[in-house]
């Protein structure tokens, strides 16, 4: 109670100013006259109204002391309990301010004068009904019905007193059944004593009496109207859903969210989430005119809640009401057992017991700023097992809340709010209590023992008190023996002491947080017998020690805080099980502790678990398994540390039994250098994460069953050097730097990108030095020099050759100016032209009488085509093996045989070729037999080209025949040489190969084979030489010309011998005699006289060549030079050289001029 402001007789009282000292003397009048029994006359102050009714209270004196004084005073005066202390009129002035409560000064019309009723008042309710259970009974039970339950009705115009049939009632039956004190009420008219009847079956009966009267249809009608005064109330236009309301067709129990019984009474009402809105809406407000209106008059109302009396669930849940609630209405609706109104903007003071009959009652996350007790006297009081008062602005000291709390309570909720205080003992008597949640108030003191409670509590939350409160002392020990307890959350508070061992005979518990206490010790190893069903082990923030038990481990569907403990002082970092937990359903707080669990411990955890290592062929290592508790991770089987044994530098796991995936973890090891897990069975992609493995400079891979694209990261590796990725299906690489060949060579970087592929297209990897095929053969893609250079194959032999017509070009101009100097005047002569005869048959059998390359050294078109033709076929088909030879190991064209294999057991990639020096020189023997002569010829006839008695057209022939030969034989050479270098793999290949090619060099001879025996007079030109380009008849008038001029040269000697032949003229006569003895012979010519002597001689000359030649060997002849006979000359015989005396000489013929000449 308060006092007032200040001492003297005239202060206000209590701050109000119609407080006042109306005769100047104080409370001393009062004690006088009217008071007795205050303990102090000087503490009195104040006055209001009339003289008669004083409103004095006593300063410095609690509303207790004048509670204890009332109770003593009682007792002593009526020990039967069968009156009440004076005092206590005056005890309830002090403790309930007039301020505070809503008493009316009403007119007695009967009686002509103002009084001061017993309207309904919270605060002289309370009073008068802790004085009851106090008292046990007795005239404050009287009192206490009145203040509770009263309120005023008009009656024939006039407002009258009455009670709340319904809560009456329930008072009733309270006070007869708990004192066996019947009520008594005190009449206004008589001013008598007199005892009131049972009230209760007021209102059923008052229901059966309407019904009676009006019809069953009449109260229907009645619901009807109110639904009706429920829509308009919460502008039911705007509902989310407001279906077939409003519809007179339609029957109100159709409408949406109604629900009725048999009879066509409501007994549902769900409109939940339906954006009902304004004032809650008990009941409808009328003015009534002329008269005092009373929040309090719902039988003057319209229509409105408080009419439905057969509803049973009432659910406004989630909508927007606003406004205060009067509830005493809504006490008469004797059905109602479901009541929800959470989610809603509701404020003032809220009641739980709300109804005489519920049982389940929601008022959660709406601004409610009081409560009202539980009060025993109520129906509610026994049936209510469900309450939610959470997230609310409640404030009330948790004893005046919970000291009567029903006792059949199995789920109170009252967190989020501004309860204060200590809670009571009271709670220790709740036999069927599973739920009880009271966190984030302001609540202190030590726990209760909840004896009683414990044995049916499931869910206990007690957590993060506000505004400094916390709970402190030790944990009741009863909590450890709740054996259905399944959820204890003490978080926030100042609890002291261990946990015992007791914890581990919580089979059922799923959730347990005591962080942010100060609780010592060890943690218990227990908890690892909740395996089963504990999903949080929340222990954060204490001074638990020790090391953290294995057992903890095994809650490997739990998550486990353990932070801001004292663990440190342990040599041991925590159970490999407990680190293994991860984030999300799983979850351990100190997993990235690295003093506890080390970050590659862990890392290696994930990687075992993603590799199903508990298939793997190997994982002891010294007798220590992988995934031991709290050996160090550099004791596994497969990994080396450094020397401080700090960091992972080297995973080796290759050919042990790996499947699943590689996990992303793998990242973590920072410092690894080496990492091999080839010949392995891992599928998935390569983790990106593998990037972040800065150190590495040795990676390996291969023969696993890796998919999809390399990732990115392999890219930011720039200090490998080796990665090895072959015989995966791997389709697509990132761009990687070179990587630095100089310690594996051609095995530094190996994948599949060779042909044939697994896939559709082989993988392009540009900076690969290894390539794999799908049969696992791999292949150098090292560039060589002309592909170092940027040029192909093809491209090197066109400038190759290009360059040697440029220098044959060069040569030849170079020779022809020197001959054109040397030759300078002979040109014109006989013998020169003659020369030029013969170069045209030189010509032709270098370029080959049996070639169509023949046809080059001829001025017949065709043969030119013919010839060309088989230069392109020639040159076509080598082309062929020129681009087979490129090393594009992606190309399916490639004739490349990838003779070299990449070990799973190695990471050395090893060339299976069996191609030798030996199979070289062969290839150079076969080059130099076939190619040599044509080389030769052409360059010949190319250097034949230069000579200056050639007409211009014969050296251009001459110079193009001998390019072509020269050039065509020169690229077949550098065909083979490139072909052979690319694909040939053993010495048997390198001379088929070389074979192949050189059967293409051989083409044009069997298309000239061809064409000879399909018409031999097309090749004639080349294989007759009498069908050259030379005329046959001009050749022949030539060789006369020339002979004419040697002839012109022996004139002179002819005519030195006139004289001679004038001797030889007698001599022939003589000759006669000796022909005729030898006329036998017929082969001795005659010469007749008529002859002359050239005719004679000439038939002598020829019998002689004849008889010559018969005695001749053909090895020594010499015949004398006859002059053909023209038309206009004789045949004289040429002069005969002393060669041929000799030869006549040793022949014997007789020395006579006749014999001589016969014999010649």
């Amino acid at each position: 109670t308060k006092a007032p402001s200040s001492s003297s007789t005239s202060a206000v009282c209590v701050d109000t100013p119609e407080w006042k000292d109306v005769r100047g003397s104080g409370c001393d009048y009062f004690e006088r006259f009217f008071v007795s029994g205050c303990p102090d006359t000087d503490n009195y102050a104040g006055e209001m109204g009339p003289p008669s009714e004083n409103c004095c209270h006593c300063r410095n004196r609690s509303c207790e002391d004048f509670m204890a004084k009332c109770q003593e005073d009682t007792i002593l005066f009526f020990p039967d309990n069968d009156g009440l202390a004076s005092v206590c009129k005056e005890t309830e002035s002090s403790c309930c301010e007039v301020a505070d409560h809503n008493v009316k000064i009403v007119t007695n019309v009967l009686m002509g004068f103002n009084e001061t009723v017993g309207l309904y008042h919270e605060c002289k309710c309370d009073f008068w009904l802790r004085l009851c259970e106090d008292l046990r009974g007795g005239e404050a039970c009287d009192y206490a019905a009145e203040y509770c339950c009263g309120d005023y009705k008009y009656e024939s115009g006039d407002l009258v007193y009455t009670n709340s049939p319904t809560c009456y009632c329930d008072f009733f039956n309270y006070a007869q059944n708990e004192f066996g004190h019947k009520l008594k009420t005190k009449t206004k008219v008589l001013n008598v004593i007199e005892e009131i009847r049972n009230p209760c079956g007021q209102v059923k009966n008052g229901i059966r009496a309407f019904i009676d009267i009006n019809g069953a249809d009449g109260l229907r009608g009645v619901e009807r109207s109110s639904l009706e005064a429920i829509y308009n109330k919460t502008y039911g236009q705007n509902w989310t859903n407001n279906a077939r309301w409003m519809n007179e067709t339609v029957d109100h129990c159709e409408w949406h969210g109604i629900a009725c019984d048999g009879d066509g009474f409501v007994t549902r009402i769900d409109l939940r989430d339906n954006n009902l809105a304004g004032q809650f809406p008990v009941y409808s407000r009328n003015e009534i005119h002329g008269r005092l209106y009373l929040e309090s008059d719902w039988e003057n109302t319209k229509y409105g809640l408080a009419n439905l009396f057969y509803l049973k669930t009432l659910d406004l849940a989630n909508n927007k009401l606003t406004g205060t609630i009067d509830y005493r209405p809504l006490y008469n609706l004797f059905s109602l057992t479901h009541f929800d109104i959470s989610g809603n903007q509701l404020n003032g003071k809220v009641d739980a017991l709300v109804t005489p009959s519920l049982t389940y009652v929601d008022l959660s996350n709406n601004n409610f700023t009081s409560i009202h007790r539980f009060e025993k006297y109520k129906g509610s009081s026994q049936t209510l097992r469900f309450c939610d008062v959470s997230s609310n602005l409640i404030q009330i000291d948790a004893t005046d809340l919970l000291e009567h709390i029903p006792p059949n309570m199995e789920q109170f909720l009252a967190s989020n709010n501004q309860i204060t205080g200590n809670l009571p003992e009271s709670l220790n008597n709740l036999p069927k209590l599973r739920q009880f949640d009271m966190s984030s108030n302001a609540l202190s003191g030590s726990l209760p023992g909840f004896t009683e409670s414990f044995a049916t509590l499931q869910e206990l939350v007690l957590s993060e008190q506000k505004d400094g409160s916390h709970f402190s002392g030790s944990i009741p020990e009863n909590i450890w023996r709740s054996l259905l307890l399944e959820k204890l959350n003490l978080n926030g508070n100042r609890l002291t002491g261990s946990i015992p061992s007791l914890v581990g005979k919580l089979a059922i518990l799923e959730e347990f947080d005591l962080s942010n206490n100060i609780l010592t010790g060890s943690i218990p190893s227990e908890f690892g017998m909740l395996a089963g069903s504990l999903k949080q082990l929340i222990l954060a923030n204490n001074e638990f020690s020790g090391s953290i038990p294995t057992e903890i481990g095994q809650l490997q569907s739990a998550s486990v805080l353990l932070q801001k403990n004292k663990f440190y002082n342990s040599s041991k970092p925590a159970p490999l099980s407990l680190c293994k937990l991860r984030s999300g359903v799983k979850e351990f707080d100190l997993v990235n502790d690295t003093e506890l669990c080390p970050i590659e411990r862990n890392a290696l955890v994930d990687f075992y678990d993603s590799a199903k290592g508990s298939e793997w062929t190997n994982v002891i290592k010294n007798d220590v398994p992988w995934l031991d508790e709290y050996e160090s991770c550099c004791g596994w089987y497969g990994v080396t540390c450094d020397d401080d044994m700090n960091h992972v530098i080297e995973l080796n796991l290759a050919n042990n039994g790996l499947s699943g995936r590689l996990s992303e973890s793998i990242g973590k090891l920072t410092f690894i250098e080496k990492l091999d897990l080839s010949d392995n069975d891992i599928k998935g992609s390569i983790p990106n994460e593998i990037g972040e493995l800065s150190s590495l400079t040795y990676l390996r891979l291969s023969y696993n069953a890796f998919i999809g694209r390399a990732p990115e990261g392999l890219s930011y590796l720039t200090n490998l050097q080796l990665l090895q990725l072959q015989s995966n299906r791997i389709t697509e690489m990132p761009h990687i730097t070179d990587l630095d060949d100089s310690v594996y060579s051609e095995s530094t970087f190996v994948t599949d990108c060779g042909v044939p592929s697994a896939f559709d297209e082989a993988m392009e990897c540009d900076n690969c030095t290894m390539c794999c095929n799908a049969n696992e053969d791999c292949y150098p893609q090292v560039d060589n020099r002309v592909e170092k250079w940027g040029f192909s194959y093809g491209t090197v032999a066109s400038v190759l050759l290009a360059g040697f017509v440029a220098v044959c070009c060069v040569a030849v101009l170079s020779f022809y100016i020197f001959n054109k100097r040397k030759n300078r005047g002979n040109a014109g002569s006989k013998s020169t032209k003659r020369r030029v005869v013969e170069d045209e048959k030189y010509a032709l059998k270098r370029i080959g009488k049996d070639s169509v390359y023949s046809y080059l050294v001829t001025e017949k078109k065709r043969g030119w085509l013919v010839a060309f033709v088989a230069l392109g076929i020639q040159v076509w088909l080598l082309v062929f093996f020129v681009i087979a030879s490129e090393t594009n190991l992606q190309d399916d064209k490639t004739d490349i045989e990838f003779t070299w294999q990449c070990p799973r057991d190695s990471d050395i990639c090893k060339d299976k070729s069996d191609l030798s020096s030996a199979g070289w020189a062969v290839f150079s023997l076969l080059m130099i037999a076939h190619l040599a002569k044509d080389m030769i010829n052409g360059s010949q006839l190319i250097y034949h080209s230069s000579k200056v008695r050639h007409p211009i057209r014969s050296r251009i022939r001459y110079f193009i025949s001998g390019v072509c030969l020269c050039s065509i034989t020169l690229f077949a050479l550098y065909v083979a040489t490139v072909y052979n270098k690319a694909i040939a793999t053993s010495n048997t290949d390198i001379i088929v190969n070389s074979v192949e090619i050189l059967f293409i060099m051989d083409l044009d001879e069997w298309l000239f084979a061809g064409l000879e025996a399909w018409n031999e007079n097309w090749t004639k030109h080349a294989s007759d030489s009498e069908d050259t380009s030379l005329d046959v008849e001009a050749e022949k008038g030539g060789e006369m010309a020339e002979l004419k001029n040697e002839v012109a040269l022996q004139k002179d000697q002819v005519a030195r011998q006139n004289d001679e032949i004038a001797i030889l003229r007698e001599t022939v006569k003589k000759m006669q005699t000796s022909i005729a003895a030898f006329s036998s012979s017929e082969s001795v010519p005659q010469c007749s006289a008529n002859e002359s002597l050239n005719a004679c001689l000439d038939a002598v000359a020829g019998e002689v060549e004849t008889m010559h030649l018969l005695k001749d060997d053909n090895s020594n002849q010499r015949g004398q030079v006859t002059v053909p006979q023209s038309n206009s000359e004789s045949s004289m015989p040429m002069p005969r050289d002393a060669e041929q005396e000799n030869e006549e000489s040793q022949m014997g013929v007789a020395t006579s001029d006749c014999e001589i000449a016969f014999k010649c």
